[in-house]
């Protein structure tokens, strides 16, 4: 993949390497990769505020759509 030479997650240019060349097909830097790997990590923990994902219930609403439908939700327990 060919990103001309810019990391994929913060569009900064990235440095080259001298040391070895399997460095020439990177895509993102160190530090931006490890952020990606933190985030999937704890996931469960980001994924509302960083991400801005909702909650979905088993019919494929949010809570709000739920809230706003001519037929809610409804939980009974027997």
């Amino acid at each position: 993949m060919d990103t001309g030479n810019y990391c994929l997650a913060c569009g900064k240019k990235l440095r080259k390497f001298r040391v070895s060349q399997e460095y020439n097909n990177r895509i993102y830097h160190k530090k931006c990769f490890e952020t990606i790997v933190n985030d999937v990590r704890n996931f469960h923990k980001v994924a509302f505020t960083k991400y801005d994902y909702e909650k979905k219930y088993s019919n494929g609403m949010t809570l709000e759509e739920n809230r706003k439908d001519k037929n809610p939700l409804v939980v009974t327990f027997d």
